[in-house]
């Protein structure tokens, strides 16, 4: 089977890094461009007066879009458009958390393709390559500057919610920086379920049945720094080495998913996320650990050399009760960091297990990565750990 590995052609990293951002622009001969935010940064901050700043000086004409929402809608994602055409730009900038990024993803894609968003769902059904993008993070967590995905959330006539999901190498970035300054003014609680959503997205990868020889060095790499500096970066905002190495732990584990792909607790995730309005940091924080504890028999040795990367002392232990060590030291990492760690903490009852049940089952792209086959049955029992009903121990 082969195998392929996709990034940004340029990835820059490092303190002042987003300082390049009008160079990087110039020199992918942009003349017009869209910058692609929210308004908490716009206003609470100075991250997009300083982008703007260096996109005039030079010489580009700028435009800002600040409009977009915590996990967007499609509704924002055709807005976000709407505004960007009448700008007419050759080049989309984004600037913020994931769901920034995920908007300039839409913007750059619905620009250049005559093709109806609602066409462009799954993988691989972008028609041409989107206008050009440069994305710069401000949390560390999603990864997305480095990945071709773009989630949005589809709000249904009736109320109903569901997420999905655009899959292609059109909606890649050009250039990605990657600068921890920029999330150094993130609050505690976005710390946490950012670096919780990074940790996920680098589990999930190292134990895919997708995983590939580069993913997994990066996802391991990416666990390691998660389980050394998460915790630092929570407790203390201006620790810089610890944003430093957040940044650096998302974007490795960006790259790893891209080409080595998620699994259940995902599936499940972006369930609780449609119907239920859970923050996707925050659902995938919750439910990782009782997905691990599924997925336990079938990569037991990967989840050992999580153990050890996350620091546990495995020392002397068999294989099995290491792998055990990796879910424990996982469920005391939610616990630290202060996130939610069963369903009724998102007020999710025990009823709406089985709903939610069956949207993860529907979820087949991602579940078919999965170390462990996932029945429905199996996913209601994972719902049930996660709800307190029952323990998930074999």
């Amino acid at each position: 089977m082969s195998q392929e590995f996709q990034s940004p052609p340029r990835i820059i990293t490092g303190e002042g890094s987003a300082s390049a951002v009008g160079a990087q622009a110039q020199a992918l001969g942009a003349t017009r461009v869209i910058v692609v935010t929210d308004k908490v940064l716009r206003e609470k901050t100075d991250c997009v007066t300083n982008a703007v700043a260096c996109l005039k000086a030079s010489g580009l004409a700028v435009e800002v879009f600040d409009d977009v929402e915590p996990d967007p809608s499609v509704g924002t994602a055709l807005r976000g458009a709407e505004f960007a055409r009448a700008c007419k730009p050759n080049l989309v900038v984004g600037l913020g958390g994931g769901s920034a990024l995920d908007i300039a993803k839409a913007t750059a894609a619905i620009l250049a393709n005559e093709t109806p968003l609602t066409q462009m769902w799954g993988v691989g059904n972008v028609p041409a390559p989107g206008l050009p993008m440069i994305l710069l993070p401000t949390t560390a967590g999603t990864g997305s500057e480095v990945t071709p995905n773009c989630i949005l959330t589809d709000v249904k006539p009736g109320g109903g919610h569901m997420k999905k999901g655009i899959v292609s190498p059109h909606i890649l970035a050009r250039v990605a920086i990657v600068d921890p300054l920029l999330t150094a003014t993130a609050p505690p609680l976005t710390t946490a379920s950012a670096g919780m959503d990074a940790l996920t997205h680098a589990i999930e990868t190292y134990v895919s049945r997708s995983a590939q020889p580069l993913t997994m060095p990066l996802a391991l790499e990416a666990i390691g720094l998660i389980g050394k500096y998460l915790r630092r970066a929570v407790a203390n905002g201006g620790d810089l080495e610890a944003r430093r190495q957040m940044a650096n732990a998302s974007m490795m584990a960006g790259l790893a998913f891209a080409n080595g792909f998620l699994g259940g607790v995902h599936a499940i995730a972006m369930a609780m996320g449609g119907q239920f309005g859970v923050a996707h940091g925050v659902a995938n924080s919750l439910i990782l650990p009782y997905v691990m504890e599924f997925n336990e028999m079938a990569a037991t040795e990967k989840f050992a050399a999580i153990a050890e990367a996350l620091g546990e002392p495995i020392e002397g232990l068999s294989e099995r009760d290491a792998a055990r060590c990796a879910t424990e030291a996982v469920h005391q990492l939610v616990i630290d960091v202060g996130l939610p760690h069963v369903l009724a903490d998102v007020k999710i009852s025990e009823d709406s297990i089985p709903a939610l049940a069956e949207e993860s089952f529907g979820n087949q792209r991602l579940l078919k990565n999965n170390p462990r086959t996932a029945t429905l049955q199996d996913l209601r029992r994972i719902l049930e750990a996660a709800s307190g009903l029952r323990k998930e121990r074999r």
